[in-house]
């Protein structure tokens, strides 16, 4: 912003004085402020140029006279401004706030250009010894599944900085976890919103659930889309599904390549089975004879899987559900 010289302001006052035109009209034109310009009009007829050309100096006794005149007269601050020919508004009103809430001295030892020194105010609330540490221990109990709370995401501190609040103030939260205010405020307002994810999730359920936990992200991806083709609606995108299930922490436990893997080093495992067959495949009897694949797929919960039957007397593969 460019600084209006003192010749302009008596130029602008001597325009208004001379002229019909509005003090508004006026000031806008030398881009002086409405309540400004009002004040420099005022001293001007009170005091002639000298009052524009030469202000006051601001001494303690000056400030303090100041602001008992206008007290004492019950004078607005236009009037003031005149009466005194000193043109700042702003420094009348932050004179009158020190004068009545610290005090005389305070205002007479006020140097000039100079904000008194005040000692910050800390923004957290006292704590009580120990406070700190039944936070964090409450945290680190509600956060138990993850392990420690060094390893929780800002979420999951928010949610519990959330259910916390009833017993702890929130300032002591913010204080005691490692999470900013800011952070926090963006958790709260994305926690109270509705879920996007909501009916997918529910979907995803539905398809592990029905499958009794043998399908992963591979098998559950395209049944779940298929339900949203057959509605006519948008099928959701594989990334989003295999993120949605990371985070509901639903996937296949039971067959994994470290458990299907074999080791020879191990040595033999489990009972061998007696050779009944010696080779002999042929058969005219149903269901007399099945072999399968020696593949053995073993589950995590001690299951075993087999590839499928194929009876010996129709030498075709019998599917489980037959």
């Amino acid at each position: 912003m460019t600084k209006i010289s003192v010749e302009t302001y008596i130029e602008a006052v001597e325009c208004y004085l001379t002229s019909n035109e509005s003090k508004r009209r006026v000031g806008e034109r030398y881009g002086i402020a409405d309540m400004s310009f009002r004040v420099l009009v005022a001293i001007y007829e009170q005091h002639g140029r000298k009052g524009l050309i030469a202000p006051p100096k601001t001494t303690g006794e000056f400030r303090i006279n100041l602001v008992e005149w206008k007290q004492e007269h019950h004078a607005s601050i236009t009037e003031t401004c005149a009466h005194f020919a000193f043109r700042s508004i702003s420094s009348i009103a932050i004179w009158e706030r020190i004068y009545f809430t610290e005090g005389k001295q305070t205002l007479l030892a006020r140097r000039q250009g100079v904000k008194p020194h005040r000692p910050r105010k800390s923004t957290t609330t006292a704590e009580t010894p120990g406070k700190r540490e039944f936070i964090v221990a409450d945290t680190e109990r509600r956060l138990k599944k993850i392990g420690s709370l060094e390893k929780a995401t800002k979420r999951q501190i928010s949610e519990v900085i959330i259910a916390l609040k009833a017993k702890y103030k929130l300032a002591d939260l913010i204080d005691a976890l490692p999470i900013s205010m800011s952070v926090f405020q963006y958790w709260q307002k994305k926690l109270s919103q509705p879920d996007p994810d909501e009916e997918l999730k529910s979907r995803i359920t539905l398809v592990f659930e029905a499958h009794n936990g043998n399908y992963g992200i591979p098998r559950v991806t395209p049944e779940v889309r298929a339900m949203y083709a057959a509605e006519g609606r948008q099928e959701p995108n594989h990334k989003r599904i295999q993120r949605v299930m990371h985070d509901m922490n639903v996937h296949c436990q039971k067959y994994g390549k470290r458990t299907r893997k074999y080791d020879s080093s191990k040595g033999p495992s489990g009972k061998k089975a007696k050779n009944r067959l010696s080779r002999r495949f042929m058969t005219d009897r149903p269901l007399q004879k099945l072999v399968c694949d020696v593949t053995e797929l073993q589950a995590g919960n001690g299951e075993k899987v087999y590839l499928e039957v194929i009876p010996q007397f129709t030498i075709q593969v019998q599917h489980p559900d037959d």
